[in-house]
């Protein structure tokens, strides 16, 4: 088709680029649209929030014309280059066009990704989507979960068309006409002062910054106009939580754990003895998959999914304010396990620093006390590198998918958790009836509330409800309840600890941007031995108490160098967790958050107002503040010493 004549002045790679530059913008403002048509809470519709909408996609278009922008400096730079020579170089213009379709792939398929992610991790896309080790696992599931066929067929349809679609654009531009060189000079740097402008986000001179998106009073607002492409190579770069000189952030922990001047090079490292004999007495952890606090009963609940852990809290050590350090599986292994809280958008079992440490733990500690030290899980275990760092870090025995008969995989996440427990309680029985027997510690890692939510089909249990999502919750406390009364009638039962709680939450929407449901979760101590009488506590707890409490129960010297807390000793003043790019630190009145992007809120938790209370209250957001920051710093320098040991 032939060109109009007003536009022979503007050359044809103008042309070509400007038609990619406003696909990419098209793209982006199409997948916002979903993403607020897919993810809203219902109370967005409400009339009070269409202002803030809209300029949410004000705001939102800025951060689409940086990205824009910047996608095209390339492209731009080589054919501006042949375009002042008046020169044809296929070469250079064969690799502009695969740069502007391996972009519009890029793009699309990021933004297509970021719909599903965002539903479940209440955060725009990051690397955190593919910071696995088995990504083979995560292709089997994406591949056969229903919800993500939309992202599939959008990708593709991109594999498929984008260059076709590029070479379109490239042949319906034409070639260029002559033109003088005053004249193509003008063209060439008018057109990069454009891109410069559209670099900035068409707000000259500041580049858009992801704070200036946290302008209302809504977390799922605030989240719209934040661009996907942007978070996720902005996920790239670390999380800055340096606010102290090492001196500094050393002394605050020191003084945080009462740790005394003991001679350890670990700031963290203190000595624990016991007047009182130890109890050589076994140890299951049972790590409940996604097992929120909004899920169970004794803690609000009102579907009546979990009878059986219910009624389990009420006979038990009952902790009814822990907070997962994390939101992701490796998360809560690591922290419960090992005592470590996750440093935000690390990987702690697969990160280069995780790799060239060792860690102690309950696995390591209880070994080098005679324990047999088992885990137990119901897919690959070289899933989340787990089979390495493991079997590094304490762990005799590994028991996966391997270990049971293919009748009984139940998806690409392996067995129900009925066959877990079957199979663990097999193990353990022969372990503990043993005459003269090594105690043991055992972590069990549960699936069935995982996505795709599917329980086995030769099961016995019934449910009662309807929805996919609560069935897999009733049939998780049902498999449960069977396996504790199974252990109940087992000789070893009695000199046994069972400690259950959630790997993590479960995004639930509110005001905030950070749901508390995604870390709030039960934690339960079971040793009727050792509690005969119920006793329910509401003080803060983390996942990395678990370790010291558990040793204050066995009442076995070892040395403490977490920053964990004896819940039965000891008080915690703040919890502390993240969300992948935001830091949370929680009292008993304040939620304090830190973003990736350097924004801050202090909120009422309690109430659940909306409201940022940072200047109000800066003294309490400052204590929060100090008491996380200080403390990752400190883990950091932990890890990058080696001394987790």
């Amino acid at each position: 088709m032939a060109q109009p004549q007003r536009l022979h002045i503007i050359p044809f790679h103008l042309r070509f680029l400007a038609s990619v530059f406003l696909t990419f913008i098209g793209i982006f403002t199409l997948f916002r649209l979903v993403t607020l048509a897919y993810n809203r809470p219902a109370y967005v519709w409400e009339a009070r929030h269409a202002g803030a909408i809209g300029s949410a996609f004000s705001i939102g278009f800025q951060f689409d014309l940086a990205i824009a922008s910047y996608a095209l400096f390339l492209p731009f730079a080589i054919l501006s280059f042949a375009y002042l020579l008046q020169r044809s170089f296929p070469r250079l213009f064969w690799f502009a066009r695969l740069y502007c379709t391996a972009a519009l792939l890029i793009f699309l398929t990021i933004s297509a990704a970021d719909v599903p992610y965002f539903n479940f991790f209440n955060s725009r896309l990051s690397a955190a989507a593919v910071n696995w080790k088995n990504n083979l696992q995560v292709a089997r599931f994406i591949f056969t979960e229903i919800q993500y066929y939309p992202v599939l067929l959008v990708v593709g349809t991109g594999v498929w068309g984008a260059g076709k679609f590029v070479s379109v654009l490239w042949r319906n531009q034409g070639v260029w006409k002559p033109q003088r060189v005053g004249v193509r000079v003008f063209i060439t740097a008018f057109s990069a002062f454009l891109l410069l402008v559209g670099a900035w986000g068409g707000v000259v001179p500041r580049l858009p910054d992801m704070k200036t998106a946290y302008f209302s009073e809504n977390g799922f607002i605030n989240q719209l106009p934040l661009n996907p492409v942007h978070t996720w190579f902005d996920s790239y770069f670390s999380f800055d939580f340096h606010r102290y000189t090492q001196a500094e952030a050393r002394e605050i922990v020191r003084r945080q754990f009462n740790v005394p001047d003991a001679g350890f090079e670990s700031p963290l490292a203190r000595e624990r003895r016991f007047k009182a004999p130890a109890r050589k007495w076994n140890v299951v952890m049972i790590l409940l998959e996604s097992m929120s606090a909004i899920r169970v009963g004794v803690l609000g609940d009102t579907k009546g999914l979990t009878p059986g852990l219910d009624s389990l809290a009420r006979n038990s050590l009952f902790f009814s304010r822990c907070y997962s350090n994390g939101i992701h599986t490796n998360a809560g292994l690591y922290s419960s396990i090992y005592g470590f809280p996750v440093i935000p958008l690390q990987h702690p079992m697969y990160s280069p620093l995780a790799l060239n440490d060792q860690f102690t733990g309950l696995p390591v500690t209880l070994r080098e006390h005679g324990y047999h030290t088992l885990f137990f899980c119901t897919h690959p275990k070289t899933f989340d590198n787990l089979d390495v760092f493991l079997q590094k870090n304490g762990f005799e025995t590994i028991s996966d998918q391997q270990d049971y008969p293919e009748s009984e995989i139940v998806n690409s996440w392996g067995v129900g958790d009925e066959s877990l427990y079957r199979h663990a309680l097999h193990t353990l029985d022969s372990l503990g009836s043993a005459p003269k027997g090594r105690p043991f510690f055992a972590t069990l890692l549960s699936i069935t509330t995982h996505p795709p939510y599917t329980i086995p089909e030769f099961t016995k249990f019934k449910p009662r409800s309807a929805d996919p999502v609560l069935i897999t919750y009733e049939y998780a406390d049902w498999a449960l309840k069977s396996f504790l009364d199974s252990c109940a009638r087992k000789p070893w039962y009695d000199q046994t600890i069972f400690v259950i709680l959630g790997d993590h939450g479960v995004n639930s929407p509110t005001a905030y941007d950070v749901p508390l449901s995604y870390n709030h979760i039960p934690l339960i101590i079971h040793a009727p031995a050792l509690f005969p009488k119920p006793r329910q506590t509401n003080a803060l707890a983390n996942q990395t108490d678990v370790f010291p409490t558990i040793m204050g129960l066995l009442q076995i010297d070892y040395i403490q160098n977490t920053p964990g807390y004896d819940l039965l000793r000891e008080k915690r003043p703040f919890a502390i967790f993240s969300q992948d790019q935001k830091l949370c630190v929680l009292d008993n009145d304040f939620l304090y958050v830190a973003r990736k992007s350097g924004k801050e809120t202090l909120f009422d938790y309690q109430t659940g107002a909306p409201a940022d209370l940072l200047s109000k209250y800066p003294h309490r957001a400052d204590s929060m503040r100090r008491y996380a920051c200080a403390q990752l710093q400190m883990i950091q320098w932990i890890l990058e010493n080696k001394q987790t040991k």
